[in-house]
This record gives C-alpha cells, sequence and structure tokens, in this order.
C-alpha cells in the first residue's frame, strides 16, 4: 500500500509540474533576461572518473627455473632486456645435472649394446640357428632398455637439455660440464633474480620474461556504477591522454566491504604506450543516447529535479530522470517534450513564481 501511495505521489508530482505553465509578458521577458536553447543530443553517456591501473595478464608472464641446484656461471642479459625465443640467458653448473648426464649415458650404452644383441639374435632365429626364446628374451630386455632410455631422456629435457644436445651426448657419450639456458619466448625480461657465481635453488624463479600481449586495466568502481556494466560490453574509455574502444572484460565476484566498490576489467589496445603498473584517472563513457544540459538549468521542485522550457504559452516544469554528469553538465533521459527550447537563465526566478501560485 505504501509503495502504491509512492508511486501515485510521484505520478501526481510529475502532472502537476508539466501542467503548470508560467506566462511572462514582454517586459518581464526584458527585464528577467530569459535566454533559452536546445538540449544537446548526444550519442556516449559519460559514468564517470575513476582511479585505474594497467595490469599484466598471468598468461604473458614466463618464468625460467631449474629442477636442480645449480651455479651460474655466465650471466648473458640484464634486466629490462628484449628477449627473442631461443635466445641464451645464462650458462650454470650443478651436480645434479653431471649426475643425469651419466645415467643418461649408461641407459644409452645398454640401449645400443642390446639392440646390437637383438638385432643378432633376430636373424640367427630367422634361420632357424637358435631357438625363438632366445630372441624373445632378448627383444623384451632391448624393449625394457628403450623405455628407461625415454625416461632418461624425458628427465634431461626436463633439466632444461634441448634435442641438439641430447643427441650429441648420445652419439659422443660425452659430459657437458655446463647447461645453456634459452628462452621458450620473445618479450621483455621483468625479473633477474641471479647473479654471475651465485648458486641457486631447484624450482627457484631465475627469470621472468613478459610475453607479447595486450594488457589490461583495472579500476574499483562503486558498485552502482559497477553495476551499470555488463561482461563484455563495448564502450569508450578515456586513459593517460588517450581515447579509445573498450570493452568490459569481468567484474570481480566479490564486493571490498570496506568502501563498498568492486574490481572491474577492461582490455586495453596493443600499444607501447600503456605499461604494467601506469596509473592515472579513466574516464568512462557508455555507449548511450542522452540529452546534455548545463546543471545552471536544472533546478529542485515539490522534490523533483526539472527543467523549465518553452512553448506558445509560456513555460513550463518538466521532471527529468538524470543519467550521469561531469563538472558543468548532467545527461538526462530523451523525452518528446525536452526537444523543445529549454531555459537557460533566471531559472530560480520561474520556480518562486510558480511556487508563490501555489501558496
Amino acid at each position: 500500500m505504501r509503495l502504491f501511495i509512492s508511486l501515485l505521489g510521484v505520478v501526481l508530482t510529475t502532472f502537476l509540474l508539466t501542467a503548470k505553465t508560467v506566462e511572462l509578458n514582454e517586459q518581464q521577458l526584458k527585464d528577467w533576461q530569459i535566454e533559452t536553447a536546445k538540449a544537446k543530443s548526444i550519442e556516449t553517456l559519460p559514468m564517470g572518473s575513476f582511479i585505474a591501473e594497467v595490469v599484466t595478464p598471468p598468461q604473458y608472464l614466463y618464468s625460467v627455473t631449474l629442477p636442480f641446484q645449480a651455479q651460474v656461471r655466465k650471466l648473458n642479459v640484464a634486466k629490462y632486456d628484449q628477449i627473442k625465443k631461443g635466445q641464451l640467458l645464462a650458462t650454470v653448473t650443478g651436480h645434479d645435472w653431471i649426475k643425469i648426464q651419466q645415467q643418461f649415458i649408461q641407459d644409452s650404452i645398454e640401449l645400443k649394446h642390446h639392440k646390437h644383441v637383438a638385432e643378432r639374435k633376430n636373424r640367427l632365429c630367422n634361420e632357424g640357428i637358435i631357438p625363438k626364446k632366445e630372441c624373445t628374451s632378448a627383444n623384451a630386455e632391448y624393449k625394457a632398455d628403450k623405455i628407461k632410455f625415454a625416461t632418461a631422456k624425458a628427465l634431461l629435457r626436463g633439466y632444461g637439455a634441448d634435442e641438439k644436445s641430447i643427441k650429441r651426448l648420445f652419439n659422443n657419450l660425452k659430459i657437458s660440464q655446463t647447461i645453456p639456458l634459452r628462452s621458450a619466448f620473445s618479450g621483455k625480461l621483468l625479473k633477474l633474480n641471479i647473479g654471475v657465481g651465485k648458486s641457486t635453488q631447484p624450482s627457484e624463479s631465475l627469470f621472468v620474461i613478459q610475453k607479447k600481449g595486450a594488457l589490461w586495466l583495472e579500476a574499483d568502481l562503486l558498485v552502482k556504477k559497477a553495476q551499470q556494466l555488463s561482461d563484455g560490453e563495448s564502450l569508450t574509455l578515456e586513459f593517460f591522454d588517450e581515447t579509445f574502444k573498450s570493452k568490459v572484460l569481468l567484474h570481480a565476484p566479490h564486493i571490498n566491504v570496506e568502501n563498498q566498490t568492486q574490481k572491474v576489467r577492461f582490455s586495453l589496445p596493443h600499444t607501447r604506450k600503456f605499461v604494467t603498473g601506469l596509473r592515472d584517472m579513466v574516464k568512462i563513457s557508455l555507449k548511450h543516447k542522452a540529452l546534455k544540459v548545463s546543471k545552471k538549468s536544472v533546478i529542485s521542485l515539490g522534490g523533483v529535479e526539472v527543467l523549465f522550457v518553452q512553448d506558445k504559452k509560456g513555460f513550463t516544469p518538466v521532471a527529468i530522470e538524470i543519467l550521469g554528469e561531469d563538472e558543468m553538465h548532467y545527461f538526462i533521459k530523451e523525452s518528446i517534450a525536452l526537444e523543445k527550447p529549454i531555459v537557460q537563465t533566471s531559472v530560480a526566478i520561474l520556480k518562486s513564481m510558480i511556487e508563490s501560485e501555489d501558496e
């Protein structure tokens, strides 16, 4: 019931506002210097300005690690260097690296030996010189050695050895004292956590490389503002002196209880101007038709925000719905009544005349 009365009150107020018209004679118009102009129609609705920060998507960060304790023999790059795919980053050595090569050589020798034995016995079996059970046994042993060899080879890859060095080790059976660390991606070296002569710990991040790709822009918006945006929605952003098209990527699934804000993530164009950690004000504009009017034209009448429009009879107050604002203007919902000229000056005088009539 209360809701019905409240809604009825709003309807009646709106009706009364649109029904009352202030009529002025020529002398009054001249004395009060009332100026009118039509509201400007806009295609994008400014939502406001907020502090935002450029962040790197985690899928563009690549960490170089080693599964064993190592010592850095040589360092080939410096922090913030531009890195190319396959570029040599450093040369390291370690006891475990030597040990895993020894095991690989041992498995390689056994594989080669049992391969020759199996091939020789298979020829003899085919000629009927030896029983087939000896061939079966030799083939089973060769198969087991191939599995051990494949495991040792995979372990070498896990330690950072490439196919070329593994093949060389298999053919030459000669242990290498050092292992080269190369980058698997092109990008920029963000973090360098090692130095020449220093020891590294297993699984420690030695290098962090930022791969090429578009960054994100994140901002904490008041919940009411954040809820006006939908994931995937296209909009326009002004950030760091650039204006560009963007898209809402997602909303954080929780609200900051201390300040009632919600983090919203936006897409950024791929440009060298935007750098991770950059903070600045971002102005958000939605694709939405509205009318732009001066704040001086808007006044409160009967608890409702109104504009005075001019028609043949005089000046009539029209209730408005404010969608947004900036320092100088309100952005209001379009309506047929607002297509007429809107009063720009002496709004308070028109208001006082209506209120005096009510009295």
